[in-house]
């Protein structure tokens, strides 16, 4: 399947980075401000569907999905059609992402933005903090119980 190819990658990557946690941790710290990403379900839900509209390039079963994605011209469009929050793909390698995908969208909007990426180490969500991303995604069937509940703590 393309989940365990694509966690597999990851990890592989993850194993490789030796960049000090302790300094990831102070320069997550000092990214922008958070938006509510929960805050901001929970509220749209009470009087309407929350929506989590999603900015993605490709995808490896169905290949290129937009040609000239303008990430923060959906972003705008994603706002005034009425969506709650943003997920943004950051994985390159598989859908075509980048964190500049996530600093377009998070530019654009005033809504919360989601880092959906292949979330398997506390650097990843350090990572997404320094891109003020507001939620990170975790595929529990990707984690064991303890990774999940460590990574949800820190997050």
């Amino acid at each position: 399947m393309y989940l365990d190819k694509i966690l597999a990658k990851h990890r592989q990557i993850a194993s490789r980075d030796d960049r000090p946690l302790s300094d990831l941790v102070v320069l997550a710290e000092q990214s922008g401000s958070q938006r509510g990403f929960a805050h901001r379900l929970r509220e749209d839900s009470k009087s309407s569907l929350a929506v989590i509209a999603e900015v993605k390039r490709r995808s490896p079963s169905r290949g290129l999905l937009s040609q000239d994605l303008q990430p923060d011209a959906i972003a705008t469009q994603y706002q005034r059609a009425g969506a709650s929050c943003i997920s943004v793909l950051t994985d390159s390698e598989f859908f075509g992402g980048s964190p500049e995908d996530l600093q377009k969208v998070r530019n654009a909007a005033d809504l919360p933005v989601l880092r959906k990426d292949f979330t398997v180490s506390l650097r990843d969500i350090c990572d997404a903090k320094i891109m003020n991303a507001d939620c990170v995604l975790l595929i529990a069937s990707a984690l064991s119980p303890i990774e999940l509940k460590q990574f949800h703590n820190f997050a």
